[in-house]
């Protein structure tokens, strides 16, 4: 699969409410190009759309191929495998409330919520945040959620316990709707309240979501994480990755990192070096570069390479 998009500058990624004028202001789609097994299924030009080498209707020149035919049996499972992809966004990771959901929750039957999300697939399928996933999970599978729990108090030995539950608050402040939403609290030894979503340090509540998502995503989530380290303390670094590494479930990971545990810990025939010039990125297969062929450790060449030490090829 490949494409491009026309250059319209940074407004097209503002987002509001779409009139007519909004969508004809959207980047139209340049090119498009979808295989199978080496086949071209699809080609988009700016003029038209050719499946299976005959021509389509008219279609939106801003919607992508993959969600205008995802109906037809050639382009359906490619849909669907990049539905499973998950963006890792590390951002105010303390604000990750999805206000309309937060809404939602509060004002649904509480009753019905707990029948939809009542076995750990029905939660892991779910789109739901993974606070929330949380919030169900410690409600019907107690082990797996003190799995989760556990794992966390092994790599943080200071904290106790963990809860997922509407805040204990008289803040007048909080919206009304967020009075009845659970947020994630954890328990430290020797300290008499529990410590808020809000208040957590950013490395442990990373850490304590990476964990989660290892057990609550879908089987055959790709996950996509931009500077895995972010955030994270030496001990997390170490530990996350050592998870990542032995999960057994049907998972992937596309991380990109500068960290030399991260680095050194993967296998090398499982790196990709991406340079960039003049706005145009490519990445490299390592066996073009002769890693692994010496003596040194694999990181220790990629060191030496200019590539990596300039980023540019």
């Amino acid at each position: 699969m490949g494409g491009e998009f026309e250059n319209k500058g940074i407004s097209i990624f503002i987002e509001n409410e779409e009139d007519e004028e909004d969508k004809k202001d959207k980047a139209k789609i340049i090119f498009e190009k979808l295989y199978l097994d080496n086949n071209l299924i699809v080609e988009r030009t700016s003029e038209q759309i050719l499946f299976k080498g005959q021509p389509t209707i008219k279609l939106s020149q801003q919607e992508s191929i993959l969600s205008l035919l995802k109906e037809e049996d050639l382009v359906k499972p490619a849909h669907d495998e990049l539905k499973k992809l998950h963006f890792s966004d590390h951002s105010n990771l303390h604000l990750a409330v999805d206000v309309d959901r937060g809404f939602h929750f509060s004002f649904l039957n509480a009753s019905n919520l707990a029948k939809k999300y009542k076995t750990l697939q029905k939660i892991q399928e779910s789109d739901l945040e993974t606070p929330l996933k949380l919030f169900f999970l410690s409600k019907v599978d107690k082990k797996t959620f003190n799995l989760i729990k556990q794992r966390f108090i092994d790599i943080f030995p200071q904290i106790e316990d963990i809860k997922i539950a509407p805040l204990e608050t008289k803040d007048k402040e909080m919206p009304g709707f967020l009075k009845d939403y659970p947020f994630i609290q954890i328990k430290e030894k020797n300290v008499k309240h529990w410590i808020s979503q809000n208040r957590i340090s950013s490395g442990m509540f990373r850490t304590l979501l990476q964990l989660s998502e290892l057990y609550l995503c879908a089987e055959g989530t790709i996950f996509l994480i931009d500077e895995f380290e972010n955030s994270l303390g030496i001990n997390c670094i170490n530990e996350i990755t050592n998870d990542i590494l032995s999960s057994r479930r049907q998972l992937q990971f596309i991380l990109t990192s500068h960290h030399p545990y991260i680095i050194d810990a993967i296998n090398f025939d499982n790196w990709k070096l991406v340079t960039r010039n003049a706005g145009i990125i490519k990445t490299h297969d390592m066996s073009k570069f002769n890693i692994g062929k010496s003596k040194h450790s694999a990181f220790m060449q990629l060191l030496q390479l200019n590539e990596y030490q300039t980023g540019q090829e």
